[in-house]
This record gives structure tokens, sequence and C-alpha cells, in this order.
């Protein structure tokens, strides 16, 4: 299952699976009696999906007013989500429709019909009994057309050379591909966050002659900009009682990056360095107005020090954009070379999961490329000077064969 502990198991046949389920089946006595054999929903043909029916669906989707829950944009903020509880009162996430592949009950049309026409049990997603059966299936196109196949991960991302200013607006990244990243529960060290609030990161970068500018945009149910964070704090351990379940925390982002690039591959601990090889941090607390620099040597031994941030956020519609900026060449801390491999990571911590110090999502390393600048083309220059020569050699033949002549 997606962003879960849970791993695929491939080497199951089907009838392995089907023999599984029962057996699971006999744990809960909810299965017990007529319950335990159920008639398979009949699945219809889904006919062709069209503009005409993804633009029907949008609709179908307001009229059952299922952007209460999923938001307008599908991206799991609208104004109940806050609200949500499982069956068993805890709190739980609307879908991203984002994020097809993700759908625990599956990303093609047939599951997402099953889905709404069914209900999920044990969730606050209800069946839905939609006609004419035209408008189940554009509603089907709708939330199917919100989505790509797959998430596409990317193991790298490119710092884009530019030669103007790089102002802290998203138009600095115009045209620049994003680089999106898994983000997973920091479930290493104590303060574990099983089921982080966030599980994804666009990331783009660009830079010119004196500074690199990364941005960072995330899918999050709200805005929490209220309270504090920091990466210092400590937080409960995963089965302990919230001893400050009365603060209220806010949203964080960060980037790392190792302070000094190893020769070799040998590079710091991914959560915030080691006493031997420690990390640069960028952090940002979404309630404040600025960045800060922290240098790590292991998640409980950060200091802030480290040269000045620029910095930008912004929240619209149930996505976060946050531009950090930087000198690139810094004593004593990253360098950003042209052509050079720069390790990076990241952490987003959800204020409205109480994530704050080690509870958090994070990434692993991957690397940001800083790309050549690009050079002028020789080609050019030496067609024009070939030009030229040609056309002075053939001026000079012509006035010497006229003199020739002239004698």
């Amino acid at each position: 299952m997606p962003y879960t502990a849970m791993p695929p198991w491939p080497s199951l046949s089907n009838a392995d699976v089907t023999d599984l389920m029962y057996h699971i089946k006999t744990f809960s006595s909810d299965f017990s009696g007529p319950f335990g054999e159920v008639t398979a929903l009949e699945i219809p043909s889904p006919p062709s999906m069209t503009d005409a029916s993804i633009a029907r669906g949008r609709e179908v989707y307001l009229t059952n007013q299922c952007s209460d829950c999923h938001g307008n944009r599908g991206l799991g903020d609208g104004p109940s989500a806050p609200t949500l509880e499982d069956r068993w009162g805890y709190p739980i996430r609307a879908a991203d429709m984002t994020k097809r592949w993700a759908f625990r009950g599956g990303g093609t049309r047939e599951d997402i019909y099953q889905t709404f026409t069914t209900g999920l049990d044990g969730t606050p997603m209800p069946s839905f009994e939609i006609s004419p059966p035209e408008d189940q299936w554009a509603l089907v196109d709708y939330v199917y057309s919100l989505s790509r196949d797959e998430p596409n991960y990317a193991t790298m991302v490119i710092a884009h050379a530019t030669t103007g200013p790089i102002d802290l607006s998203q138009k600095s990244f115009t045209d620049i591909e994003p680089a999106y990243f898994p983000v997973v529960g920091q479930i290493m060290e104590p303060g574990r966050s099983f089921f982080p609030g966030v599980n994804g990161v666009n990331v783009r970068a660009v830079y010119n002659d004196e500074h690199i500018a990364i941005m960072l945009e995330w899918h999050d149910m709200s805005a929490d900009t209220s309270g504090s964070n920091a990466p210092t704090l400590v937080p409960p351990g995963a089965f302990d009682a919230d001893s400050d379940s009365m603060m209220v925390f806010s949203d964080a982002a960060a980037i790392q990056f190792p302070t000094v690039l190893s020769a070799g591959s040998e590079m710091p601990y991914f959560i915030f360095g080691d006493r031997k090889l420690s990390t640069d941090i960028w952090y940002s607390d979404l309630a404040a107005s600025g960045a800060t620099h922290y240098v790590g040597k292991g998640a409980s031994n950060l200091s802030e020090e480290g040269p000045e941030l620029a910095f930008s956020s912004s929240f619209e519609e149930g996505e976060w954009t946050v531009i950090f900026r930087r000198a690139r060449n810094e004593e004593a801390h990253t360098v950003f070379d042209e052509g050079s491999f720069v390790p990076i990571a990241f952490s987003i911590w959800d204020g409205f999961s109480r994530e704050r110090g080690n509870k958090r999502g994070l990434t692993s390393w991957s690397y940001l490329y800083m790309d050549v600048a690009v050079k002028e083309s020789p080609v050019l220059p030496m067609m024009a000077y070939g030009f030229a020569t040609l056309l002075l050699g053939l001026v000079v033949t012509f006035v010497t064969r006229k003199k020739v002549k002239g004698t």
C-alpha cells in the first residue's frame, strides 16, 4: 500500500491471495454468517472517456458535494476534511484525487466506479446512487483525469542556469519541469511518524552566477500557520501520550545538503547528519516570516548557524509553495559549482498532524545537478569568419585580375 509500511507480495498467486483473504476474515466476527460470503458487484463495461464526459463529471462532482471532503481541485483539502474520522474515531484523510496510484480501492476506472458505488467500509467514504448511469461514468472520468497513471518518482532534480536575477516568486521557475519525490514517515529514531501528513513533494531549482533558489510544492489539507515549530523540538514516543496536547504546531519544511561534499561515496546520515559528517539544513517554520540555517550533526545535535537564507511561502487551494534562496558559494558550507552533483534531501512537517522535531515526513538522499549553462556555439562565429575570409579572398582576386587586365 503506497506510503505505508505494507510491502507488495508479488510471489503470491491469485489462489494464494484468495486463501489468505479467507483466513484473514476469520479474525473478525464481522465476516461471520451471511457477511462471510458476498456477491461481487457487477461493473458494466466502461464507455469511452471524452472531454465532454470529463466536463460533465466535474458537474456531478460538485453536485454530489464531493468537494466538501476532497476539495475543489481534488487535493483532499475540502472544508470537511479536518473533521473526518474513521469507524474507530481516529482522524483520517480524504483521498488526494491527483494521486491515483495511492487509491486504497485501486486506480483503474472500474475501481473508481466500485469505490463510489459501494463506499469504503470503516471510512467516511459513503456509497453514492447516481443516475443516470452516464453520470456515474462521467464522475469516474473526471476523477480519473485529475491524476497521471504513475507517480514517476525522481532521483535527481536539475538546477537550471539563468542569466537574470532570481526573485522569490514562482515566475523564476517558469517552464521548469518539477522532480517529484516520495515523502515517507521518519521511523528510524524516536519521534516516529508512521502516517505523515504529507506524502510527496515537487521540486524545482534555478541558479545564476550569484545565487541558487529551490522551490518546493506539496499538497496539504490545511495551511497550519498558527503556533510554531522547530526541528529541535522533542515529540512524544510513538505510543506515548502527547504532553504538549495544548500546544499548536505549524507546518514547516526543510532542505538539507552535506556541509562538505565528500570526494568518495560516503554521505552524512540522512536524518540530519552525524558527528563525523554534518549537514546544512535550510529550515522554515511556515508560521514565521523567514528561514533559519542549521548545521546538523545528528537529529539531537542541531545548531542554529550558517549563511543567510532568503525565503517566501504561499498557500492556495490545498497546495504550499515554498522558495529558499542562498548565495552559491559560502565558506565552510555547501558549495554549488556548475556541473556538480550535490546530495539533497527534504523534510516536511504537518502541523495538523502535530508533527515537530523528529516526528515528520522525509526523503532519502537524492541529487541536485547543477546544469551547465548554455555556452555560445562556436559554429556560427566560425562560419562568419570563414565567410569573411572567402569574401576578402574574392575581393583581392577581383582587384588583382582587374589590375592585370589594365596593364
